[in-house]
């Protein structure tokens, strides 16, 4: 049981779905990975277009913009967000963008330690919508979820993403 449970710990935070055609790919900041994920799967054609959430418009924000150019991604196809301040408000004001858009389906992209946090602040957030959320995981290098005791960054991240999903609970 014990053994189980060690084995689980970082798999649980792990929710990553088979990508699906959508109207649009939700790219929560954060680690590079996120990102070419995200471009990923724009250029596979799952999307058209991409909501970066968090781009504030200079600095980290708008070099994840130029970088998103640079990889070949139409500056039409690019969705700015300028407010979200933490996963909840990335969730809060992507809504809005997708209803402005009229989109109805979204791949929704973050790090794969993440996405737990990131499905259930999203689907309370979108619950009721008419929006379909697919959640995508990106791989990184600051985690993983099957030797997640094995380095000390990765026991760091599940430890802390572990008191976020606990707060997000209790806070939303």
């Amino acid at each position: 049981m014990i053994a189980f449970l060690v084995f689980s710990i970082g798999r649980f935070l792990v929710v990553n779905e088979a990508p699906k055609k959508a109207d649009v790919i939700i790219l929560l900041s954060g680690d590079v990975g996120r990102m070419e994920k995200a471009i990923g799967l724009l250029k596979q054609g799952y999307a058209d277009r991409i909501i970066v959430t968090r781009t504030d418009g200079r600095g980290y924000g708008e070099i994840k913009l130029n970088s998103l150019i640079r990889s070949g991604v139409s500056p039409s196809a690019i969705i700015p967000e300028y407010q979200a301040t933490n996963t909840y408000t990335n969730a809060v004001y992507s809504k809005a963008l997708m209803e402005k858009y009229g989109f109805h389906s979204a791949l929704v992209v973050s790090s794969n330690y993440h996405m737990r946090r990131v499905s259930y602040t999203f689907n309370k957030v979108y619950s009721h919508s008419g929006i379909d959320l697919t959640y995508v995981d990106a791989p990184s290098v600051n985690f993983d979820p099957v030797y997640w005791w094995s380095e000390r960054k990765y026991v760091n991240y599940t430890i802390s993403e572990y008191i976020k999903l606990f707060g997000y609970i209790i806070k939303y």
